[in-house]
This record gives structure tokens, sequence and C-alpha cells, in this order.
């Protein structure tokens, strides 16, 4: 009898070790700690790290994760089959082949790419996580009421053929519906914008009379349409357009970084073989004055950039010097949020002014902080106002390369572009950069292709104002030689990134 007393205790000490270990009996699966953090953000999709942790003490042999979208949105195109199954609005994840193992509190993380309405929240909803098992999706969420009908604003004038139709924010609404007519009774009415935004701008709108008014929509229907609102527009005609852009021949051009420690001289290091140097990256700012102007260049002081353009304007054949603003993340991209409707014009005059104090050939707008419509409009008024003061200055804009529906660039560039068009066919905006850096070459060219395609059919571009950047430092999908090739080839631009003379090829 003391013998078997002594083993069964000896046994129930193993057996409580192993269910301690996790490894209850007949239970091999358990839960995992699942997390995500958001990355990165763009105007229409944004992507999610995915943390799974596994907090007991032995490892998994595989696992499964899952989570819900709110209505509207879609998980991208690209995500790979097998790995991502989408059913309605939830999205389940089963680990790879060869990474179905979490170590004993160890973790692994993944990456989600999700589509959404314009400006919409950034959520992974009831996320979860399981280890050696399957998950149940949760059932779908009852559809929404339909909305309320919003109550339109009273339409703002922004200048005399230009002005704002905004309206409230609606419960519940997933997108909203604006209509004009020009009667009251709308008894022809044209939608003028449809999605997931509070207003729109309209600019360059010929004399009469326009009545707007708005409904909310979701998955469940379209609410009443809002009361009416109508503005009449009456000038003298307009002046007749600025010339073209002339600045249409073959463009060879760098990036020059300027915050480093070697930007002093004369003479200074500059590349070979180019007829425009970028000194990036400056801001919009206010001056001492309290005046719009350009200001934020890193290391280099005025002087400095005096002597440089000089410096280069003395080169046979003269290499001319434009300022890039915005762009590289922080103060740089924030710097767009000091436009508003009412200072665009004091803005294209100071950076007008800045441009001729300084012998700057013009400005690269790099744009790059999507924050709205309504700014990337701005934006697009800004330049149009700063070509029409001065034509001979150059007016470039950059890009990143993707393009079509699985990108947001396209709808951002259309949005700058149409703001910045003078009059049909002549856009204020001379070359567009577009940033073609970290993909094989075959789909940077495929993508550069359809901006040309797009940009000849709706602006006027000539192949000449499309230019292939290229990295010649970083990027290790393609050789910077035969990709400039090739552009010279299809007669196009290019805009090298990004020449420092201090850090060799």
């Amino acid at each position: 009898m003391k013998k078997s007393a002594l083993a069964l205790s000896y046994f129930m000490i193993l057996l409580g070790v192993y269910l301690n270990s996790g490894h209850a009996l007949g239970a091999s699966e358990f839960a995992l700690n699942a997390t995500y953090k958001v990355d990165a953000v763009w105007a229409t999709a944004y992507q999610a790290a995915v943390t799974l942790k596994n907090p007991t003490s032995v490892p998994t042999s595989s696992w499964t994760a899952s989570f819900s979208m709110p209505q509207g949105y879609s998980l991208s195109p690209n995500a790979p089959p097998g790995i991502f199954t989408v059913n309605g609005q939830n999205v389940t994840i089963q680990n790879p082949s060869s990474g179905g193992i979490i170590p004993a509190g160890g973790s692994t993380t993944f990456t989600v790419l999700i589509v959404m309405p314009r400006s919409a929240p950034t959520v992974l909803n009831n996320l979860q996580a399981i280890a050696n098992g399957s998950l149940t999706p949760p059932p779908p969420p009852p559809p929404p009421s339909i909305p309320v009908a919003p109550v339109l604003n009273p339409i703002q004038a922004t200048s005399a053929q230009s002005y704002t139709v905004s309206w409230n924010n609606v419960s519940n609404a997933t997108s909203y519906l604006l209509q004009q007519d020009t009667t009251s009774n709308f008894s022809n009415p044209q939608t003028v914008v449809q999605g997931n935004i509070l207003s729109e701008t309209f600019s360059n709108q010929p004399n009469g009379v326009y009545f707007y008014r708005v409904s909310a929509a979701n998955a469940s229907g379209n609410s009443p349409y809002s009361n009416i609102q109508s503005i009449t527009v009456s000038q003298s005609p307009p002046p007749p357009p600025p010339p073209p852009p002339s600045s249409e021949g073959i463009e060879h051009s760098a990036w020059y970084i300027d915050w480093t420690s070697w930007f002093t001289g004369p003479p200074f290091v500059i590349p070979s073989g180019v007829n425009v140097l970028n000194v990036f990256v400056g801001t919009l700012a206010f001056g001492s004055d309290g005046k719009p102007t350009l200001d934020g260049f890193g290391n280099l002081t005025l002087p400095q950039l005096d002597a440089f353009t000089a410096y280069c304007a003395a080169q046979q054949p003269p290499i001319a010097v434009k300022v890039s603003i915005g762009g590289s993340g922080g103060m740089y991209d924030k710097c767009w949020d000091l436009l508003t409707p009412a200072n665009v014009d004091a803005f294209a005059q100071g950076m007008a002014d800045f441009c001729h104090a300084h012998r700057v050939a013009g400005v690269d707008f790099d744009y790059e902080e999507y924050a709205s419509s309504e700014q990337e409009s701005l934006v697009g008024m800004l330049i149009k106002q700063f070509k029409s003061i001065d034509p001979s200055l150059q007016a470039s804009l950059c890009t990143n390369a993707g393009f079509g529906p699985n990108f947001p660039w396209q709808n951002v560039v259309q949005t700058i572009l149409d703001a910045a068009t003078i009059a049909p066919g002549n856009c204020a905006v001379d070359r567009l950069y577009i940033m073609s850096y970290y993909d094989p070459m075959q789909d940077e060219q495929n993508w550069i292709l359809g901006w040309a395609n797009w940009l000849e059919s709706n602006y006027g571009f000539t192949p000449a104002r499309v230019s292939v950047g290229i990295d010649d430092f970083d990027a290790q999908a393609y050789d910077p030689a035969t990709f400039a090739a090739w552009a010279a080839s299809m007669g196009f631009s290019t805009a090298h990134w990004a020449f420092d003379p201090a850090r060799p090829k």
C-alpha cells in the first residue's frame, strides 16, 4: 500500500508539471495574444503590423488569426491567396507552410494592407488568434440604419469664380453624394462628387447660378436630400491664360541634399550630365516680417544658396537650380498645413519673390502629406498662381511610382493637377517627377508608362515633361544605367536621387 501511494503521488506530480507547461490533456489549442500597430497611412489605404505573442511555455505547431473590417473597406488584392482568406468583411490569416512555429514566450509579426474610404479610421476590429486550431469568424454585424439627411452649409466663395460647398458629418454615413443643378427644382441634376468627404471646392466656374443638395449613404441605403444652397458666379470675362509651360526639353536633373556639412564653396562638387539641380529640402514659412516665403533648408544658409546658384549659372552649359519644398516627413510635410484659401495668393507671391531674389529657376512641389482633397486642391491652386505671376519660373510635382486603382497616388495627383489647370491641355505643372526607387525595373516601367499615357491624354503633357526618378544609391531592384537608357529611349526626362559628393556610388 505504501508503494502504491508513493507511485500515485509521483504520477500526480508529473501530471501537474505537464499541465502547467501548457499541455492540457485532450486540448492542444490555446489563445495567443494579438495586437496591431498602424505603421503607414495614405489617403485611401493603410498598412498595419499584427503581432502574435505566445504566452505559454510550449511552442505552437500552427496558428490562425482573424479580424473584421468596417463596411466599405477591403483587403488589398495583393494579399497572398491561401494565407489570407476573405469572407465578407471578415479576414482569416493562416500561417505560411514554413511559419507555424512560435517559440514559447516568443512572437511573430505579419502585415496587412487595407483599402479604405478617403480619410476613414484605420482600424482592425475583433482581432484574435489561436494556436494549433482554427477560428470561427464572428457573425456579420447587423446592417446600419439609413442615415438622416445632412445639413448643407452656406456656400463660401474663395474668389470671384471659386467656392467651397460643405456639409455636416452624419452618423452611420460611409459616403456622400453631392448634386448640382442650374434650377432650384433639380429638374436636371448632375452628381458632381461622391465619396467619404465633407466638402468640395469648385474653381474657374463659368458665370451663372448653381444650386446644390447632398445626401448621405451607407450599406442600407441613401438618406433624403439635404436643404438646398445656391451661389451666383458673375464677373467680367477672365484675361487670356498665360502661355503653356516653356520647359518642354528633356531634363536631366538630380536632387542635391542640402543638410550635409559639405555644402560649402565655391568651388562646389556637382554631378555630371545634368541641366537642373533641385536643392532638397525646404518648407513654406512666414518670414520675420510675417509675410509668406520659403525657408528651412537644413544647414544651408541663404548666402550659401546664392553662391551655389551663381556657381551653377556660370557653368558651361549653365545649370538651373530649383528649390524643393515638402516631402521627407516631419516638419517638411507639415508645412502644407500653413496653406489656407485666404493665403494661397500671398504664398505664391512670396515664392516668386524668393526665386527672383536668390536667382532660383523655380520650385519642386514634393507633396506627400495626403491630408485631404481640400489641401491637395490648395497645392494645385498655389502652383497655378505661382506660374501666373511669372510663367518663366519652373514648377514640378513629385509622386510615388505606383499607378492604377491599387495605389492612392493617382487620385492625389489628379486633384492637384485639376486645380493647377489653366485651360484644357494647359496645366501649370511643368514636369511630374515619378519616384521609381524600390521595385523591379519592369514594374517601374509599366507604372511610368501608365502615368505618361494618362498625363498626355488628360493634361497635354509631352514625354519630356514626364521625369523618371532613379535611385543610384539605395535601390537593389534594377541597374540605374539601364533604367536611364530606357527612359532616354522613350523620350522621358530623368531625375536622379540623390546626389551627395560625400557618398561615392
